[in-house]
């Protein structure tokens, strides 16, 4: 028969109500960075537009490039989300409609990336040094190179047969593993047959171990825009020996990190620099390296465009977008990166460029077939804790179950889908994950390589800073099949699935690799960390994970708070039946 509601309240209110203050004081600590930001500094280089109220809101602009991406297709579902009255907290199902009426066709998705963009390059404003402002479209068409070029060989001899090294830390146990040749064929098979990852993301990764030439780097050049990102390549692009053009910020503590980081390396890097390059080193290189995507974007998108020839001599390169920031400034920095990524395509020419970016494993995709059916039966074999928990809270948009229902094509084909967005994470970033998407479905289309895999949850700085995310990540795994990686775990696999993406003639990344819709190549070698095959959706497990992880951590405090309101709780129900 049904579960017994008192036993349902008794499980509830033993694991809900003590965790209560601790999921508190950490909204509490998150509200208070909001309430009092830092001031905010005079706007310059790309910025949200002015808008009738004579403000620069990321609300009504973020409204306005979702109905003008969905217009494209779909006019009712684009004055939906020009009517959204609490943006912040529903914008969440209008990314939804923007992936979902891009799904019923190729022209469909190729319209509502288009949109999306020739939107945000026609609104948003790039102030130049001057004071003076123009649209974005303008400033990209006004670029002017004002850097010179410096160049640094590493002193370290390539090796012989260069071999990838995952430094697996397990972010549950603690237990650390340097993973390499077969000792990595065999952990990639554990996390697969786990469901941690798609099957031809391991196939992939095997693909590399097993192709040891693609991991000479020594011809290969690459554009790694944020070159310092918790997230990014450098690291490995270096120790491969790659020939790096590197764009980070102006400040001599970056530029120690890169340079030295080549000296000791087989690798080659080219960057900007504000004087003319005469061997100068040290210090005295240091304060003098680097450029700021933010306002200087027309500026470096010339750079590139004039480097890459320079540099490449006609060969391919791989141009990829890794800067990070929060809030409003990510998507900012992001539009700054598609300047230059679309300028590069421009002028060097899409077969001549690859681009790369990462996926966020919180956000709507279409999904392989496999995968839904995999999040059903995890469904079905969920533990009877979480099925009871299950259906006490899932009215309240708790531990909801991840497959979906497919969606139609408008040839009638199902393609399946998976909604991962987490409300929580903000509008900005959604909408700076979503012109990246925008720009590497267009870029595909044009002929370019396109690598742009689903990365998994990653416990980076930046993300474990929010207490609420990192007390989530600690009680991930108790939901099958999920795992949070360490970001060196995350910058190995996902450096080595780029390596697959420009070497293999059979990736889905290349242009030529059928897809029944463009969309569909962010989840082909996904390593979602589970995200797809979970039992739950992702946005719905992180109260319940921070609730497991304070169990952990505070558990004999949880047991005696959590038996004395639930045996309250319970002698009330019993006393009222």
């Amino acid at each position: 028969g049904p579960p017994n509601p008192t036993l349902l309240l008794y499980a509830f209110l033993c694991m809900y109500v003590p965790g209560l203050p601790f999921l508190y004081l950490s909204m509490l600590g998150e509200r208070k960075k909001r309430l009092y930001p830092k001031p905010v500094p005079k706007p310059a280089g790309i910025v949200f537009p002015v808008t009738k109220k004579g403000d620069r809101s990321t609300t009504t602009t973020a409204k306005e490039v979702f109905a003008a991406a969905i217009a494209a297709v779909d006019e009712e579902g684009a004055k939906r989300a020009a009517r959204e009255k609490n943006w912040r907290f529903g914008y969440h199902k209008h990314i939804w409609k923007s992936m979902v009426a891009g799904a019923r066709s190729e022209e469909a998705a190729l319209k509502v990336a288009q949109a999306g963009l020739d939107h945000m390059y026609a609104s948003f404003d790039h102030i130049r040094a001057d004071g003076t402002s123009v649209k974005l479209a303008q400033a990209k068409k006004e670029r002017k190179n004002v850097f010179h070029t410096a160049t640094i060989k590493g002193g370290r001899p390539k090796a012989a047969r260069p071999e990838i090294k995952v430094p697996y830390k397990c972010f549950h146990t603690g237990v650390f593993t340097e993973l390499k040749g077969q000792a990595l064929l065999d952990q990639v098979d554990r996390w697969v047959s786990w469901g941690t990852i798609e099957p031809d993301c391991g196939e992939a990764i095997k693909e590399v171990v097993r192709n040891p030439q693609w991991s000479d780097l020594s011809s290969q050049y690459f554009v790694v825009l944020g070159t310092t990102s918790a997230m990014g390549p450098f690291l490995l692009l270096k120790e491969l020996g790659a020939n790096i053009i590197a764009v980070d910020l102006d400040r001599p503590q970056i530029w120690k990190k890169i340079i030295e980081g080549v000296q000791d390396s087989p690798a080659t890097v080219t960057f900007p620099v504000k004087e003319k390059f005469t061997n100068q080193s040290g210090e005295e290189l240091y304060k003098i390296a680097g450029c700021n995507l933010m306002t200087q974007a027309p500026e470096i998108a010339a750079w590139v465009s004039d480097t890459v020839p320079v540099v490449c001599k006609g060969k391919p390169v791989t141009v990829g977008g890794y800067a990070y920031l929060d809030g409003e400034l990510h998507v900012r920095v992001n539009l700054a990166c598609d300047m230059i990524m679309s300028t590069v395509i421009e002028t060097y020419g899409a077969n001549n460029v690859r681009l790369a970016n990462l996926c966020t494993p919180t956000d709507c995709y279409l999904i392989p077939e496999r995968a839904n059916r995999a999040a059903r039966d995890n469904l079905k074999r969920a533990p009877l804790w979480q099925k009871a928990l299950q259906a006490l809270a899932g009215p309240m948009g708790k531990l909801v179950p991840n497959a979906l229902k497919p969606v139609k094509t408008d040839a009638g084909q199902e393609l399946h889908v998976m909604d991962a967005l987490v409300i929580a994470q903000g509008p900005n970033y959604a909408m700076a994950k979503r012109l990246q998407q925008w720009r590497a479905v267009l870029a595909r289309k044009a002929g370019c390589t396109v690598s742009i895999n689903i990365a998994p949850a990653t416990a980076t700085a930046s993300v474990v800073s929010n207490k609420g995310f990192a007390a989530a990540y600690g009680g991930m795994h108790v939901f099958k099949p999920m795992e949070i990686f360490y970001q060196e775990v995350s910058n190995a696999v996902m450096g080595m699935l780029m390596i697959y993406d420009i070497s293999s003639p059979n990736s889905p990344a290349r242009p030529t690799f059928k897809l029944t819709n463009p969309q569909e190549v962010f989840a082909q070698n996904a390593f979602h960390g589970g995200a797809m095959r979970c039992v739950y959706k992702f946005t719905s497990i992180g109260e319940v994970a921070a609730l497991v992880n304070y169990a952990k951590t505070y558990g004999m405090l949880l047991a005696v708070g959590g038996t004395a309101v639930a045996a309250a709780a319970v002698a009330f129900v019993v006393q009222n039946q």
